[in-house]
């Protein structure tokens, strides 16, 4: 590691960008993970925002062509990457009354202790206190 403070910055944001992956935040998913996953140096966008109201057959075909890594809370996109062979996906099994900020944390948690790139091709699911994994 360069000893120089400007050449460790530099350093670090190459080694981030080498790691950063693809996101896309579906509908049913608070859009405040968008800047949890820019925390950790991932690009991200927010369905609303790319497609508007696509259907799930749309998204996941956006998404796998883009090589994106949905995030959602519907079950439905697992049946459908378990069939299709889907690029990734982080399934938020989280209670439904939980606010947008405690699920937020519960994820910046996750990402906290987690190699993303390591779950390239899996469904990941993530629950309070733990995550499991499902080979795609």
């Amino acid at each position: 590691m360069p000893h120089n403070s400007l050449l460790a910055k530099r350093y670090t944001l190459s080694k981030l960008r080498r790691k950063s992956k693809k996101f896309l935040i579906d509908a049913d998913s608070p859009r405040s993970l968008f800047d949890i996953l820019k925390k950790y140096g991932h690009d991200a966008v927010h369905v609303r925002d790319l497609m508007g109201s696509a259907s799930d057959e749309e998204i996941f075909r956006y998404a796998n062509k883009n090589s994106y890594i949905i995030i959602t809370r519907d079950l439905g996109f697992a049946e459908t990457f378990l069939k299709n062979k889907g690029f990734g996906l982080f399934l938020i099994r989280l209670p439904y009354y939980f606010t947008s900020d405690r699920i937020a944390r519960v994820f910046d948690e996750f990402l906290d202790g987690v190699d993303v790139g390591r779950l390239i091709g899996f469904i990941t699911v993530i629950e309070l206190g733990r995550f499991r994994i499902r080979k795609l």
